[in-house]
């Protein structure tokens, strides 16, 4: 029995070891877009006690203030996750190979990870197990010292176009808000001369946002402002360009649509968000909606297509491609509530 305890112990242990190692492989080292049930297990659930903690004290906090902790500290407990779970594992090693407590034994694998080495060994394969501990421990410390600074250097590169965004279309991202502004003059110039930019920016969204998914929960430093309300409004902007404004096609912004919608698409997949390929057309933006924001580019002096019909069905249609993954990764991420896209007021 003894020996069936103890080779249960020895299974478990390295088990635990391996779950941790994978995860901080997957997350920190893979150079792509992989699924992680400890991450994902973390950032989940952590994000549904901080949403039950705002609805008990929306007095108090804010669900915007409750959930900007939300990504920084799902990381750290990622971190700590990975320490226990090296650390558990080899307690569950040394107990199952030598005559101690299971208290002697966590001491022991807390003096081996964290290299302090208050606690010695009293045989040569603890010894050697000892050592192991060590050098996962400072792999761990080496792999986040790298890390972190590698998330926060993309955070702060998309936070420059999401305030560009932000900034000309006049506070909030929103497509409609785009075109006018930028199209006031009824010259489209200025606003294609963007697209290049946005595009570049739309592609590394989908590959940062798969590859390093906590990105997805690092809101904006100002609350009014989010990725996926830019992603959104730089998308609507590309589809009205081509289908409402009076001017010659830009290919450019044919390109800014393809890119977006593939990353948008691409990170909803990672998240589970598939919806059939039979769907109806769906569009969260009502004609009503629309047809106020054609009229309020018109205003602005951008010229507008005779054939508003035509140009709503292709809107309808083009947005289509996005729209349920779009109201899938809002329920998700909860940005800041905009025009044309859903959120937290």
């Amino acid at each position: 029995m003894e020996v069936v305890l103890g080779v249960a112990e020895l299974s478990l242990g390295l088990a635990l070891i391996c779950l941790a190692l994978a995860s901080a492989f997957r997350t920190v080292v893979l150079p792509r877009a992989a699924f992680d049930p400890l991450s994902r297990g973390i950032f989940l659930g952590l994000r549904s006690i901080l949403l039950w903690i705002s609805r008990r004290s929306s007095r108090v906090f804010e669900t915007e203030t409750v959930l900007a902790v939300h990504a920084p500290l799902g990381l750290l407990l990622l971190a700590l996750a990975w320490a226990l779970g090296i650390m558990s594992g080899f307690t569950l090693l040394f107990h199952a190979t030598a005559d101690m407590s299971l208290e002697r034994a966590f001491v022991l694998a807390g003096s081996s990870f964290t290299t302090l080495g208050f606690e010695r060994a009293a045989s040569f394969s603890h010894e050697v197990l000892s050592i192991a501990a060590a050098i996962l421990g400072l792999g761990i410390v080496a792999l986040l010292i790298g890390y972190l600074p590698t998330i926060y250097g993309l955070f702060s590169h998309r936070e420059v176009i999401v305030a560009d965004v932000a900034i000309k279309s006049g506070g909030v991202a929103h497509g409609p808000a785009l075109v006018a502004r930028l199209m006031r003059d009824g010259d489209p110039a200025r606003l294609d001369a963007l697209w290049l930019d946005w595009e570049h920016w739309l592609i590394a969204l989908g590959e940062t946002h798969t590859a390093e998914p906590s990105l997805n929960f690092f809101r904006s430093p100002r609350a009014s402002r989010s990725w996926l309300t830019s992603a959104t409004a730089v998308l609507d902007a590309s589809i009205l360009r081509n289908v409402v404004v009076d001017a010659p096609y830009s290919a450019r912004a044919d390109m800014v649509y393809q890119a977006g919608t593939e990353a948008i698409v691409s990170i909803a997949h990672f998240f589970f968000m598939r919806p059939g390929d039979d769907s109806e057309a769906l569009s969260t933006v009502s004609r009503a909606e629309f047809d106020e924001a054609v009229r309020s580019m018109e205003g602005s002096g951008v010229p507008i297509t005779r054939d508003r019909e035509a140009a709503w069905t292709s809107f309808v249609t083009l947005r289509s491609a996005y729209e349920r993954q779009l109201v899938g990764l809002e329920r998700l991420v909860l940005p800041p509530a905009s025009a044309w896209s859903g959120g937290i007021d």
